[in-house]
C-alpha cells in the first residue's frame, strides 16, 4: 500500500499544480483582509477560510484520480487483484489529501509567522484548523467517490468541484466561519459532528462498490468481501446520520466565558480610565487607551467618564453587555460604545417625546461629537471604510463642530445640550 501511495503522489496533477495551490492559498489569506494579523483567533479563521477555495480544486483532482484507470481504458484490475481494492483507493485519496493538507499547512504556518510579532503569547486555535481540515476531507472524499462512480476526464471533475462548492455554501449548517472574535469559540459537539461527516465520507469513498460495469467485460467479476461491504454500509449510514444530526447539534460557536482568561488592562496615564481587552486583542490596547484618555479630556465640565471600559464579553450582566466591540479590525466601532457609555454616565438615558425631533437630533449630534473626540482624527479619516446609516446629519454637524476652535466647540456643545430637557427626559444611568 505504501508503494502505491508513493506512485499516486508522484502521478498526482496536484504535484504539478502545487505552486498554484500555494498562490491561491496566500492570495485568499492576504487578499480578503489583513486585520487578522496579530490576533490568534482571527488568524486561525483566516487560515481556515482558505479551505473553501482549495477544496474545489481537491474535489476535481480527486475525481480525476479516482476515475483515471477507466479513463485510460485499462482493465479494472481492482476487481480481480489479490490485494483488497479499498487499499488502492485509500492510497489514491491519501495522496490527494497529503498535497492538499501540505498546501493548507503552509498557509497556516504563514498566518502564524506574520502574527507572531503582534499577537503575543499563544498560537493558532486548533479548533478552527480542524474545522478547515474537515472541509478539505469532505471535498476530496466526495470528489473521489464521484470519480469512481462516473469516471470522466473533464465533466465529472468540473461538475464535482463546482457542485461541492455551491453545496457547501448552501447547506443549512456551515463547515466554516468567517470571523473569529475572541469573545466566542467553537463548540465541541458541532465540531465533532463535522469531523464525523468528513471521516464517514472518506471511508465510504474508498470502500463503496463501483457502479461502472465496463471492466466486467474484460475481467471476471469478483464481489467485494462481506467485511468491506459492511464497512461501506456503516460509513454510508454514519455519513447520513452525521449530516442529519448537524443542524441539531447547534451553532458552531458559543460565547467564551470571561473566566477563561485574565483580561489585559492598561491606562494611558494615572488619571485616565482603565481599558480592558481580551488578551488576543492586545495590539489594539494602545489605541483604545488613547481613546479613553481623549474622552476624559474633552474640557467639558458636564462630561463624566467611567472608571473602566471593558471589551464586549468581559463583563456580561443581567442587564446585558455594555462593552465595546472591535469589528473587523475597526476600533471606530469601539468609539461608538465608549461615546455611548460616556453620554449615559454624564447625562443619563434620554427619551424625548417623538415630536421633539430636534432634541433627538441633538442627542445624535453629541454622541457623534464624542466619537470624533475619542478617535482624535479628522472626522473624514475616522469614518473611512465605514458605512453608517441614518446618521448623515449627525456626521455632518458633529464633523463641522470637531473642526472648530475650542471656544466655538464649547458654544456648539452648549447649544446642543440646551435642546435636551435633561430633568424631564433623561434618567440617571443606574448601571454606571
Amino acid at each position: 500500500m505504501l508503494s502505491t501511495y508513493r506512485i499516486e503522489v508522484r502521478r498526482s496533477p496536484l504535484l504539478t499544480a502545487f505552486p498554484l495551490m500555494i498562490a491561491v492559498d496566500l492570495a485568499v489569506l492576504f487578499g480578503r483582509s489583513r486585520y487578522w494579523i496579530g490576533v490568534w483567533p482571527e488568524a486561525s479563521v483566516a487560515a481556515q477560510i482558505v479551505t473553501l477555495f482549495l477544496g474545489p480544486l481537491l474535489a476535481g483532482v480527486s475525481a480525476w484520480q479516482a476515475g483515471r484507470a477507466s479513463q485510460a481504458g485499462m482493465p479494472e484490475f481492482l476487481l480481480a487483484a489479490a490485494r483488497p481494492g479499498w487499499r488502492v483507493e485509500a492510497a489514491r485519496l491519501a495522496a490527494t489529501l497529503t498535497l492538499g493538507f501540505l498546501a493548507y499547512g503552509i498557509g497556516c504556518l504563514t498566518a502564524a509567522a506574520v502574527s507572531l510579532g503582534e499577537a503575543g503569547p499563544g498560537f493558532l486555535w486548533p479548533s478552527y484548523l480542524l474545522l478547515g481540515a474537515s472541509t478539505l476531507v469532505v471535498f476530496a472524499s466526495v470528489g473521489h467517490l464521484a470519480g469512481r462512480w462516473w469516471p470522466s476526464p473533464g465533466f465529472t471533475p468540473v461538475v464535482c468541484a463546482m457542485g461541492c462548492f455551491i453545496s457547501m455554501l448552501s447547506l443549512p449548517f456551515k463547515f466554516n466561519v468567517l470571523a473569529g472574535p475572541p469573545d466566542v469559540h467553537l463548540r465541541l459537539l458541532p465540531l465533532a459532528v463535522r469531523l464525523a461527516v468528513a471521516l464517514a465520507l472518506a471511508v465510504l469513498a474508498v470502500t463503496a462498490p463501483p457502479l461502472t460495469r465496463k471492466a466486467e467485460r474484460r475481467a471476471p467479476r469478483r464481489n467485494l468481501p462481506a467485511r468491506t461491504r459492511g464497512i461501506a454500509l456503516l460509513a454510508a449510514i454514519g455519513a447520513v446520520a452525521a449530516l442529519t444530526a448537524a443542524p441539531y447539534a447547534g451553532e458552531l460557536r458559543e460565547e467564551r466565558p470571561a473566566s477563561a482568561v485574565e483580561p489585559l488592562c492598561a491606562r494611558a496615564d494615572g488619571k485616565s480610565p482603565r481599558v480592558c481587552v481580551w488578551p488576543e486583542h492586545r495590539k489594539y490596547l494602545p489605541e483604545l487607551t488613547g481613546m479613553a484618555q481623549r474622552l476624559g479630556g474633552t474640557g467639558e465640565p458636564w462630561v463624566e467618564v467611567p472608571d473602566e471600559f471593558r471589551e464586549f464579553g468581559l463583563l456580561r450582566t443581567s442587564w446585558g453587555d455594555r462593552g465595546f466591540d472591535i469589528t473587523e479590525g475597526h476600533v471606530r466601532t469601539a468609539a461608538f460604545a465608549m461615546a455611548d457609555r460616556v453620554f449615559t454616565t454624564s447625562v443619563g438615558w434620554c427619551r424625548p417625546p417623538r415630536s421633539e425631533q430636534r432634541a433627538w437630533q441633538a442627542i445624535d449630534n453629541l454622541h457623534m461629537w464624542l466619537e470624533y473626540r475619542a478617535t482624535g482624527e479628522d472626522p473624514a479619516v475616522a469614518d473611512e471604510g465605514l458605512h453608517l446609516t441614518g446618521v448623515a446629519t449627525a456626521q455632518r454637524e458633529a464633523g463641522q463642530a470637531a473642526r472648530m476652535r475650542p471656544e466655538e466647540q464649547r458654544r456648539w456643545v452648549a447649544g446642543e445640550r440646551a435642546r435636551i430637557r435633561e430633568d424631564d427626559w433623561c434618567e440617571t444611568d443606574v448601571r454606571r
